[in-house]
């Protein structure tokens, strides 16, 4: 009888004693997330030349020319590409486009048409480059020659005949006006509306475990743009912001001028509870019928069955709270535990206690998830900080700012 007594003491002792709770600065409670104001961040961006030509669709059987969407040119006359351009930088910062192309022409000379002429050449394109920014950039100095990779010839019943001494001559005439046509067609196609599809060409979101991953709508601008021996490379300067939630929304970005800053990236992660219960379920090892989370003015209420005991049913109010720069935790406020005897509830408090002490959310993990991204931005010597955690009735969220260097390589 004295051990038992004994016994029942020290049971009750040891459930009647508490563990430390957590300590940390307490999130707010407010009915809606106030949205993050976006910030202008710069990226270093480089696209290699094949990148570039795939975008392009610059391959093999690509009409490059077409007189019939041309004015100035008087007959047939078709430019296809037989492979890949290569581009390189020349003395003096001229770029040097060569372009291997296919000829078919059907001319008129003296009022008499010649029939297909075919030709195979290489285009080369010399041009001086010039970018300063989206609005202001030009194309100097730009030339277009030729050399012949076959002559041209036509076909007379079935043979071969060179017709060089007529299409030279032709050619020269036309050179001028085409040079023309191509240069306003190049300053067109670099103009903001004209590439507004490159800037939306990529979706800027994917999902993750945390829910979807998303680069809010954009302004985008990109400064000393400059061709080098690989690719094209510049800073980007982007306003924007990153988004962690449940939706995914479509994006519309946009080209504006704007001047270079780099401020850090702001971010915003919203965990509904359906989230949040998913998220806690796993890390306790529990089915997620066994949990049900709440938010008001009080606290997140929570709702815990079969933890520790299969009849068990603990009642919690937690506060999530800030622990440090990147880490946010829960802070318990209130439980009771019903479903089982007395002299078992002190063990079930302590075990709960336990498992809620040891969940910890730290904004690294996002970090990380970031960089699992699939546009080609990456970020090195990143460093993450929680600038604020509140709660609603629907969810948690989270709100910081994202410091590092960022490159774009496309």
């Amino acid at each position: 009888m004295r051990y038992f007594i004994i016994f029942l003491v020290l049971l009750i002792a040891t459930a009647c004693r508490n563990n430390l709770p957590v300590r940390g600065t307490e999130s707010h409670f407010q009915m809606d997330l106030t949205p993050i104001r976006p910030q202008t961040l710069a990226v270093d961006f480089s696209m290699r030349y094949d990148s570039l030509f795939s975008y392009l669709n610059f391959s093999a059987g690509k009409i490059i020319f077409d007189s019939k969407n041309h004015t100035g040119v008087d007959f047939p006359l078709q430019l296809a590409l037989l492979q890949t351009p290569r581009i390189q930088v020349e003395a003096g910062g001229k770029i040097g486009f060569y372009v291997p192309v296919k000829v078919e022409a059907r001319p008129n000379v003296a009022g008499i048409n010649t029939g297909l002429i075919q030709a195979k050449s290489n285009l080369m394109v010399d041009f001086q480059w010039n970018w300063q920014d989206i609005n202001h950039h030009q194309i100097d100095q730009f030339r277009i020659n030729y050399q012949w990779i076959s002559k041209p010839e036509i076909r007379l019943m079935g043979f071969p005949v060179q017709v060089q001494g007529v299409v030279d001559p032709l050619v020269q005439r036309h050179l001028p006006s085409m040079q023309d046509q191509v240069l306003a067609q190049l300053n067109q196609s670099l103009s903001p509306n004209s590439l507004v599809n490159l800037l939306n060409r990529v979706n800027m979101n994917y999902q993750s475990p945390l829910g979807a991953i998303a680069l809010r709508a954009a302004d985008v601008d990109v400064h000393a743009l400059q061709f080098n021996s690989v690719g094209l490379a510049g800073k980007l300067v982007v306003r924007t912001a990153l988004h962690v939630g449940d939706t995914l929304t479509r994006q519309t970005n946009r080209w504006l001028e704007m001047k270079y800053q780099n401020q850090a990236l702001p971010f915003q992660v919203e965990l509904s509870y359906d989230k949040l219960t998913a998220i806690l379920a796993q890390s306790m090892k529990l089915k997620t019928e066994q949990l049900r989370i709440q938010g008001d003015s009080l606290g997140l209420h929570v709702v815990l069955k079969g933890f520790g005991a299969e009849r068990s049913e603990a009642m919690l109010t937690l506060t999530p709270v800030q622990l440090d720069s990147n880490t946010v935790g829960v802070q318990l406020k209130d439980m009771s535990v019903s479903g089982v005897p007395f002299f078992i509830r002190g063990h079930i408090k302590r075990k709960v206690f336990k498992a809620i002490n040891a969940y910890k959310w730290s904004s690294v993990d996002a970090l990380k998830l970031l960089n699992q991204n699939t546009w080609g931005l990456a970020l090195s010597k990143g460093d993450v900080r929680i600038l604020q955690v509140t709660y609603t009735p629907k969810g948690l969220g989270v709100a910081g700012e994202i410091r590092g260097n960022w490159e774009l390589r496309k």
